[in-house]
């Protein structure tokens, strides 16, 4: 760009030369009009003109040609930063356009995905309104409920411990049984649905309420059947039953949600006095691992006492083990004995046949043979004072002396 101080000094001596060059005319005229002057004033006029003409044409060149350096110089630096200003924008421009090509990208596979994710959220929700379809027929309903409970019990206590279908003597059979020490927990499985929809959908208060009486009476209605089909004492159960209620959300609007305090534990207290524990999936899993933890200790403290009675038995054989060995240790010491007198007979019937022989044998050996037999025997029969049973090998040593 030019400098303003330059143009500014161009402009003050044209502004110069011009107000010079009008004082000289207006000179010259009046010079003229009073009187012809001498030729000499005016040559000395003109060339002062000249001089000022010249002077005014010098600083019009200098300032043209510091003015076009000056704007050649302002307009290559305008240039240049005009050109770096453009790669940056431009280089801003590409990794922008990257960025937002990326992004772009990625929410389009996220929008793809969530377009799969709605579709298969579609279809489950036909499959939810399929299985309510199905699941409005009781018989169908509370197969499922069987099902569920049998599968909870499968996998928390081993197949010893429960029994599903379980058949009383009157032929009436309780979905499960839980086997304890002190008898059988009958399990059944209910599924109030209807009503329970009636609640979910009710469009006021007053719909809502009579929804839910007529629920909280089939709750009522299932507990009373509980205790009079399948708490029987008389047959092995313990005087308690349990209600599985295999949904949670129908288990919280009977026994939790409540729509007053009172109502909750109306029906609550009127289930448990007919000895009937309500149960939902959570709490009677919960249940039953407590519920095997005991189990688990019983069988401990059982085997402990088959231990204990094995232990004693045993004892007993081994005390007659050791009699059984004491009775032999005696009589192998009556059977040495009886060896070393057959011994001696055999060795004084052996030196009479050889004084047949030769009448110069020698003494007869059964005298040496006695005396050495009966140190042997003395020392065997002193052992047994001093130890409860014989050792075998002192005893056939004792009588090979």
């Amino acid at each position: 760009m030019i400098p303003s101080s330059l143009i500014g000094v161009f402009l003050t001596l044209l502004a110069g030369a011009l107000v010079g060059g009008v004082l000289i005319y207006a000179l010259l005229r009046r010079a003229a009009s009073r009187e012809d002057g001498s030729g000499m004033a005016l040559a000395q006029l003109q060339l002062q003109v000249s001089e000022l003409i010249r002077s005014v044409h010098d600083a019009r060149h200098q300032i043209t040609h510091e003015t076009g350096s000056q704007l050649q110089t302002g307009t290559k630096a305008l240039t240049d930063l005009v050109q770096a200003t453009q790669s940056q924008v431009s280089s801003q421009v590409a990794t922008q356009s990257r960025d937002v090509g990326e992004k772009v990208g990625a929410l389009q596979e996220k929008l793809a995905r969530l377009d799969e994710e709605i579709r298969h959220l579609s279809e489950i929700g036909k499959d939810l309104r399929r299985l309510q379809d199905i699941l409005r027929s009781p018989k169908v309903r509370g197969g499922l409920g069987e099902q569920l409970l049998e599968n909870l019990l499968g996998n928390v206590l081993p197949a010893g411990d429960y029994e599903v279908q379980f058949a009383f003597g009157s032929g009436e059979k309780v979905d499960a049984v839980i086997r304890l020490p002190g008898g059988l927990v009958p399990v059944d499985a209910k599924f109030p649905l209807e009503n329970f929809q009636r609640v979910l959908e009710a469009g006021g208060d007053e719909e809502r309420r009579r929804a839910r009486r007529a629920f909280l009476e089939d709750i009522r209605r299932h507990g009373r059947s509980i205790a009079s089909k399948y708490i029987r004492p008389e047959e092995g159960t313990l005087d308690l039953a349990l209600m599985y209620v295999p949904a949670e959300n129908v288990y919280y609007e009977a026994f939790v949600h409540g729509d007053t305090t009172q109502d909750e534990g109306e029906i609550w207290s009127e289930v448990l006095s007919l000895r009937v524990f309500p149960v939902s999936p959570n709490t009677f899993s919960l249940y039953l691992s407590t519920l095997q933890l005991g189990l688990r200790g019983l069988r401990i403290e059982e085997g402990a006492r088959r231990i204990v009675a094995t232990l004693s038995t045993l004892q007993g054989d081994l005390a007659g083990l050791r009699e059984a060995f004491d009775l032999m240790a005696k009589h192998l010491v009556h059977a040495v004995r009886n060896m070393d007198e057959v011994r001696r007979r055999l060795e004084g019937f052996e030196w009479k046949l050889a004084r047949v022989e030769s009448p110069e044998a020698g003494e007869d050996p059964r005298a040496s043979r006695r005396e050495i037999g009966t140190q042997s025997l003395r020392g065997h029969e002193s052992e047994p004072s001093q130890e409860s049973t014989p050792r075998l090998p002192d005893l056939f040593r004792g009588g090979t002396t």
